[in-house]
């Protein structure tokens, strides 16, 4: 079914259009949630928050960009929009994350049988956690920009600025978080002290991982196992892969928008 009939029978009531679509989108809403977020709860709620909404207004969806762009647009204006979480109050600036970092006195290397799963856990979190550091603007620009690859001519507007203008924040962030990642990680430049295993531990005992419970590494589709390309923060966030999220979107909606008679009110 073309994209333009599949929205029109969403528009008149049909579910097994509604489950089709709603598969079509909630990866990548997850997915731009999660790294905007980083908390997978937080991530989780946001993307059920976002496919409600696209949903309640896809008799505004024009046609004039793909779907999926404007599927981008209404998750960007949602998530920028979002009461701000404790992680970002917390990461408040690059520094702030830096006397983080280090606060961990004499770090242990971690040896046990799950140390590969841990690492990339580590290593996922630590980078997510780092865009915390940008304002939402920029955060976004990178996102989209430098880790799922969109031009600026689209990207400029999903965030509904001018191509000129997007590229300026994604030049500033892609700066911000190339300056702390060749100051402190040891992934993107060797001489680093900082090293993802040393720090597994600590994150354990302080309770930022839970070995039972990850957020991300054993949630991963297609995660590249090779080696990142060490001077390259594109080939670092991109090496994350494509997050997996846990949660049955359609059956919650589904739920949601039959009560309200969304689709078809009449």
């Amino acid at each position: 079914m073309e994209e333009k009939e599949l929205i029109k029978s969403c528009l008149e009531g049909n579910k097994q259009s509604l489950e089709k679509l709603i598969g079509s989108i909630q990866s990548l809403v997850f997915n731009l949630s999660l790294r905007f977020l980083w908390n997978r709860m937080d991530a989780e709620d946001a993307t059920q928050e976002i496919l409600i909404k696209v949903i309640t207004n896809l008799s505004k969806y024009d046609g004039r960009s793909k779907f999926s762009t404007w599927t981008y647009r209404v998750a960007s204006n949602y998530l920028i929009n979002l009461k701000h979480t404790a992680l970002e109050k917390t990461f408040t600036s690059f520094d702030i994350f830096s006397t983080d970092l280090y606060s961990t006195k004499e770090p242990v290397s971690y040896e046990q049988p799950d140390k590969n799963l841990l690492e990339k856990e580590m290593k996922t979190g630590c980078t997510l956690a780092m865009l915390q550091c940008l304002d939402r603007d920029l955060r976004m620009a990178f996102i989209l920009g430098s880790v799922l690859k969109i031009k600026s001519n689209v990207a400029s507007n999903i965030v509904e600025t001018t191509p000129e203008n997007f590229r300026k924040r994604l030049e500033l962030s892609r700066k911000l978080i190339g300056r702390f990642l060749n100051s402190h990680c040891g992934v993107y430049n060797p001489k680093n002290n900082c090293r993802c295993n040393k720090r597994i531990n600590s994150a354990i005992s302080c309770g930022r991982i839970t070995r039972s419970n990850l957020f991300f590494a054993d949630k991963i589709e297609a995660y590249n196992d090779e080696m990142e390309e060490l001077n390259s923060m594109t080939g670092i966030y991109q090496n994350h892969g494509k997050f997996i999220s846990q949660s049955d979107f359609f059956e919650q909606l589904n739920e949601i928008l039959t009560t309200k008679k969304i689709l078809n009110p009449n």
